[in-house]
Order: structure tokens, then C-alpha cells, then sequence
């Protein structure tokens, strides 16, 4: 099992706010249902509206980046639950075609707003170390919740379709309650800030903008590689069940598969998180890389052997080893390289990234699988996955440089941080945050991205 002694006690609350909220995240697996079966809509438009709920998810990726920089984490959080909570009951209500396209676009444009912040919470409170293991968990508890919620919502639904809009609104009121009483705000510069008496959004602590994150070369190329792999995992949804059913299996086939996925992420994500963490991030993501593109490779097989409903019961097994592999070490590494004052920027750029993911890798998939041959995606994943493994390797290893800058000027300031926070953060709390690194990257000049060593 994964070790969770050491952590500091606002990541449990975090993570704790993580289960509740992904625990009644009944909506959007359901919304085209509700829409098409509930309200008569077609289909054309319950996919309408869920492209327009992903846009939402798109823009609120930047947005609540930013905002988690400039005004706050704790306050872009509660923020965005509270516009969850009253944007998810008018769906419910509604039936205006015209109210359900704007409402489902402020849905999205809500609830995607919390994971920047929520990203930048983790990296500000846990020490750099031992991040892997606190996103793992994290995850870990994403997917609890998410499991726990299609049991439920399936029984929901069944007596009526507006219980999931209440039962969704209700969680994220009870997760923005825990917010509100169990996690301070965590956001650096607001502590310098109250050290030097100037504005928080003042010197070198507080200055930073989106330009200065398509500055940073690094990040860059890492936010390249996830989009790859991104675009790939995408086709779990889309282009693999579509081939199942080509192939003859039934949907009750795709439900069994799929929860195939979801018990050995269940079973294997703490443990095999533990063992990986002996080896650097770049190795790990580039092993991951090369099993998931062989993952979605493996119905390849069909043709040749057989056995359909048993290959792709084998190519489920091996990219969910791979998106085991490359969660915790991916958002730690995206963490890892964001200077502090930045953090809340970095983690929606990363954020953007899956989204533009779930929208190019199905379009790109749905095209491939019809106009090229059947063999093209299961091909084209292959070449990918074995394509990110020295890009991997690459960003592994220049990425190991520019953390060492990082970490060594945290370890500077932490003290003169401790002395600050300790009047704005009770208990524990403060020593755990200020012993995290959440500090700012002071000594680096406005605007400038922290550089490796030559």
C-alpha cells in the first residue's frame, strides 16, 4: 500500500472535499440520457450541448488558473463550487433549449474552475517529494468517488432524472463547506505579502502572467507530451467501444471492460504508485507512454486470434497499468516546475490540455476509424505511445535541473515564510504548509521563468 504517514493535515481535507464532491458527481455522465430520453432532444443535440460543456471545461481551465494566482485558492474555490451548486439546479429545472446550451456551458465553465486550484492547494501544502504519492491519493480518491457515484446515480436516475441535478448541487455545497472551515488559503505571495506590507499582487513575489508559462521551454514540451498521451487515453471512450461493437460484443461488454478499469485502479493505484516511486518521473511516464500506446495496439489482435471479448479485456489490463503509471508522476512533475507564484497558472495550463484532448482526440479517432481503415488508431497509438518514451526520457532529465533550482530557493525562504503564515494558519496546518514549500520564488526578477543550470 501507498505510505501516508507525513502529510500535511489541509492535503487530508483537500482530499477529503475530492471524495465528496466526486461522490455526487452524478451530471455529466448522465446529461445526454437526461436529455434525449428525460426531454425528448435528439441526439445531435445532447452531443451539442456536451460540446458546449466541454468548451466551459476548456476556458474555466485558464480562468481558474489565473484566478487561483491572483485573487486566491480558497477564494476560487468556493467560488467556483458555489456557481456549481445554482448552475447545476437550474439544468435540472429548465427546459428552454436556449437555457440548457448557456447553462450547460456555466456548468462546465464551473466545475473545471476547481481543479487548478485544487492542484495548486496540493503542491503549495506537500513538500516536493512527496507529491507523487499525495496526487496519487488524490486520484485515488477521484475515482472512488466516480465509482461510487455511476452505482448510485444508475439507481438515481432510474426514479427520476432531477434527483441527480439536486444530489450533484448537494455535494458540491458539502464540499465547498469543508473548504470553508478545514482549508486556509495556501497561496504564497499572500504570506510575503503580509511579511514586506504590500499588496499582494506587488514585487517580484506577486508578478507573473500567462505569457511568462509559453515562455517556459520546458513546460512547454511537457504540456506537448501530455497532450499526446491525452489524446490517446481519449479513445477509450469513443474509438474503443465503437470497435467492440464492430466486432460483435455488446454494450454489456463495453460495461464490464470499463469496470475492469476502474477495480484495478481501485486495487493497484496505491500500491503500484509506491513501487514506482523508487524510479524518476521521466522513467515511469516513459514506460506508461509505451504501454499505452501498446494498450490501445492490442485489439490489433482480434483479426488474428480471435477471442474478441478477451483481447480487449487485455488491452483494458494494459493501459490502465499505463494510466495508473502516469497520473501521480505527471501532475507531479507539472507541479514540481511551476514557480510558486505561478503554480495556479501551470495547473490550468495542464488542465487545457485535457480538455482540448477530449475534444481533438474523438474527432480525430471518430475520422480515422471511418475514413482510414479500421487498423489506423490501434497503428497510430502505437507510434505515439513508443514516440513519447525518449520524449519522456528528454523532459525527465531537463526537468530534474529546473526543479533543483526550485526546491533549493523554496529551501531558502521557508524560514521567513514559517514566520509569516504562523498568524494566518492554525495548528498544524502552519508548520505543514511553510515546511511544504509554500513559498514564493523570490530573487527572481519580474516576469522571468526560473531557468535550469547551463
Amino acid at each position: 500500500m501507498l505510505d501516508v504517514g507525513g502529510l500535511p493535515r489541509v492535503f487530508w481535507w483537500v482530499w477529503v472535499s475530492t471524495l465528496v464532491v466526486r461522490t455526487g458527481a452524478f451530471v455529466a455522465p448522465f446529461l445526454s440520457y437526461y436529455l434525449t430520453r428525460s426531454l425528448g432532444h435528439s441526439a445531435a443535440f445532447a452531443g451539442f450541448v456536451a460540446a458546449l460543456n466541454a468548451v466551459g471545461a476548456a476556458v474555466s481551465a485558464v480562468v481558474g488558473g489565473v484566478l487561483a494566482d491572483r485573487v486566491g485558492r480558497r477564494v476560487t474555490l468556493l467560488g467556483a463550487l458555489a456557481a456549481s451548486v445554482v448552475t447545476l439546479v437550474a439544468l435540472g429545472v429548465v427546459h428552454s433549449v436556449t437555457l440548457i446550451a448557456v447553462l450547460a456551458f456555466l456548468a462546465g465553465l464551473a466545475n473545471n474552475a476547481t481543479r487548478p486550484a485544487t492542484g495548486a492547494i496540493i503542491a503549495d501544502v506537500v513538500p516536493s517529494a512527496d507529491r507523487g504519492r499525495a496526487y496519487a491519493l488524490n486520484y485515488w480518491a477521484i475515482n472512488l468517488g466516480f465509482a461510487i457515484a455511476m452505482f448510485a446515480a444508475g439507481a438515481v436516475a432510474a426514479h427520476s432524472y432531477t434527483l441527480l441535478f439536486v444530489g450533484d448541487a448537494i455535494a458540491n455545497l458539502a464540499c465547498a463547506v469543508v473548504v470553508f472551515f478545514k482549508v486556509p488559503e495556501t497561496r504564497p505571495t499572500a504570506h510575503l505579502a503580509a511579511a514586506s506590507g504590500t499588496p499582494a499582487d506587488d514585487g517580484p513575489a506577486g508578478t507573473g502572467t500567462l505569457a511568462d508559462v509559453f515562455r517556459d521551454r520546458i513546460f512547454l514540451g511537457f504540456l506537448g507530451a501530455v497532450l499526446v498521451g491525452a489524446i490517446i487515453y481519449s479513445q477509450s471512450a469513443t474509438v474503443q467501444p465503437i470497435m467492440m461493437g464492430d466486432d460483435g460484443l455488446s454494450p454489456g461488454a463495453y460495461g464490464v471492460v470499463a469496470a475492469l478499469n476502474g477495480i484495478l485502479i481501485g486495487v493497484l493505484q496505491l500500491p503500484l504508485t509506491t513501487w514506482a516511486r523508487r524510479f524518476s518521473d521521466g522513467s515511469v511516464l516513459a514506460v506508461s507512454s509505451f504501454l499505452m500506446g501498446a494498450g490501445f495496439a492490442v485489439p490489433l489482435l482480434v483479426s488474428s486470434i480471435g477471442h474478441a471479448m478477451g483481447v480487449y479485456a487485455a488491452s483494458v489490463v494494459v493501459w490502465t497499468f499505463a494510466e495508473i503509471g502516469t497520473t501521480p508522476p505527471q501532475m507531479a512533475l507539472g507541479a514540481d516546475l511551476a514557480p510558486a507564484h505561478l503554480r495556479g497558472r501551470y495547473q490550468g495550463m495542464s488542465t487545457l490540455v485535457w480538455s482540448i484532448a477530449g475534444v481533438v482526440g474523438p474527432l480525430v479517432g471518430g475520422w480515422a476509424l471511418s475514413d482510414v481503415g479500421r487498423s489506423a488508431v490501434p497503428w497510430a497509438s502505437l507510434v505515439l505511445g513508443v514516440a513519447g518514451v525518449p520524449a519522456w526520457l528528454l523532459i525527465g532529465r531537463r526537468a530534474t535541473a529546473r526543479i533543483a533550482v526550485l526546491r533549493a530557493e523554496e529551501a531558502r525562504v521557508t524560514a521567513a515564510v514559517l514566520n509569516v503564515a504562523a498568524p494566518t494558519m492554525t495548528g498544524a496546518a502552519t508548520v505543514e504548509a511553510g515546511v511544504a514549500g509554500a513559498v514564493p520564488t523570490s530573487g527572481v526578477a519580474s516576469g522571468d521563468v526560473v531557468r535550469e543550470p547551463a
